[in-house]
């Protein structure tokens, strides 16, 4: 999974675009939700100048 990383202002102006609230931008963003709508922010936020970076994977200590 991969998050898009954005500039100031990108959220505000994506949530108008999309008539959407913000939050629901920022979960797109970050591949926290799936379906036609986050996809469509994701793909417009790339063609906007914005990059995608991938997520890492945190490793849990286990307990011996």
């Amino acid at each position: 999974m991969t998050r898009i990383l954005y500039r100031h202002g990108m959220i505000k102006a994506l949530a108008t675009q999309f008539n959407c609230t913000e939050q629901t931008v920022r979960n797109a963003l970050r591949g926290a939700t799936e379906g036609e709508q986050p996809e469509r922010i994701r793909k417009e936020a790339l063609r906007q100048g914005c990059r995608e970076e991938p997520t890492r994977k945190l490793a849990l200590k286990s307990k011996l």
